[in-house]
């Protein structure tokens, strides 16, 4: 035979060898598939006699062994899985944590490690940090959970129970901020979130000033809030230090307060849409009661249906103040189909004890546009007041339906 023709024909019968094999293998793989679909205990362990080369099939036979109460087999099993393929962190974990609930703490923690090391995501990095935290390995928990806090997309994931492990691990606010909390914004911005939502609002400040500076747009709602909250414990200089810092980072058309030089209304021009949050206006929601803003020169318009409640604040700002100084609140304002008694006017309170704050007020009842104005003097103990342009119905009134006009609204020491 020719030895062309002898090479022809061997490379056609090792081609058919080859097909031959290949749809063996095919076929055995597809069975090994159709074994593992029907899940169950059998079906799984043949599946992985048929293609033990499945990190999968070995990892599910694990667990279907653990079900039936076959420890040591299912751990066999989930060594051979990542045997198979190292990077199924989440085996290692189960495995770290069966050597843990054995009393093998140092070989839980060599699993944990690698686990780690296979996979760089928030959850894996956070049970090598609960572990050390559980073993009370201090030195290894911090970087543990410095590494776990920098995964990048910060929105993905709760850091919440992980800040708690740092505070019941230590009351020092310096040692977490330096040793765990990376100098990041966004998770910067979540932590404080967290000390707000704790009442750890002590430890804030320098995580507020970091938002600030580092910060995006979108992670300054937790200084806002953190405002918010300042402001309800009454404490003014917390409050005031957010509020400025927020003025000088974002809201660019608003002056920093300085209550001493008289500086303690916010956006009284209406130019800048209210933030309704700090020191600035707010508008408490009240059925039949409507709010809007525009005009050239900017001003609000509060529209009054005659379904309003009886008594109502309509809109409201917190005030610094300077405490025993005299005020003059001085605004422009119209009324439209609004007859007298009105029952509109401003009143002033101590945010603190909410006791109301004498004033000269009376109603706004005017047809044509008008300057109006209102004194009051700030008691000695008070730092924060509650400014409100409210509704009371009149004894022997019905309730006013029409609309306001306000502008130009203006505070001042009153020499």
């Amino acid at each position: 035979m020719p030895f062309r023709d002898a090479l022809r024909r061997f490379t056609r019968v090792a081609s058919l060898a080859a097909l031959g094999a290949g749809v063996y293998w095919s076929a055995r793989l597809a069975w090994a598939e159709y074994l593992f679909r029907l899940d169950t205990e059998s079906s799984v362990g043949q599946a992985v006699a048929l293609a033990p080369g499945s990190a999968e099939y070995h990892a599910r036979w694990a667990r279907l062994l653990e079900e039936s109460g076959r420890e040591d087999a299912a751990t066999s099993e989930l060594v051979q899985a990542v045997a198979t393929n190292p990077r199924l962190a989440g085996t290692w974990i189960e495995l770290g944590l069966r050597a843990e609930n054995a009393g093998d703490a140092a070989r839980a923690e060599t699993l944990l490690a690698q686990a780690g090391r296979a996979d760089r995501m928030y959850a894996t990095q956070w049970t090598l940090a609960n572990f050390y935290f559980r073993h009370d390995q201090r030195d290894k928990f911090w970087p543990a959970a410095q590494r776990a806090l920098r995964v990048g997309d910060v929105a993905a994931y709760d850091p919440a129970p992980l800040f708690r492990l740092c505070w019941k691990l230590t009351r020092d606010p310096a040692t977490i901020l330096e040793r765990a909390i990376p100098i990041a914004g966004p998770l910067q911005a979540r932590y404080l979130e967290f000390l707000v939502r704790e009442n750890l609002t002590r430890a804030a400040k320098p995580v507020t000033e970091r938002v600030v500076a580092l910060g995006g747009e979108g992670d300054l709602g937790a200084v806002y809030e953190y405002c918010d909250r300042m402001i309800a414990a009454g404490d003014a200089r917390g409050a005031l230090d957010a509020w400025n810092a927020l003025c000088w980072r974002t809201l660019r058309g608003y002056r920093a307060l300085a209550p001493e030089a008289g500086a303690s209304l916010t956006n009284g021009d209406f130019a800048n849409a209210p933030v309704e949050h700090g020191f600035d206006w707010r508008m408490p929601t009240a059925e039949g009661v409507m709010v809007e803003r525009g005009g050239l020169p900017p001003r609000l318009w509060i529209t009054l249906d005659g379904r309003e409640p009886e008594a109502c604040d309509l809109l409201q700002q917190v005030l610094a103040v300077a405490p025993t100084r005299r005020y003059r609140l001085r605004f422009r304002y119209q009324t439209d189909g609004i007859g007298a008694p009105s029952g509109l006017r401003w009143r002033v309170s101590d945010v603190a004890g909410r006791a109301e704050i004498a004033t000269d007020a009376g109603d706004l009842e005017s047809e044509q546009e008008t300057d109006g104005a209102m004194r009051f003097t700030v008691p000695a103990e008070v730092r924060l007041a509650r400014l409100a342009l409210v509704y009371r119905r009149a004894p022997g009134s019905t309730r006013i339906k029409g609309r306001v006009s306000l502008s130009a609204v203006s505070l001042e020491f009153d020499r």
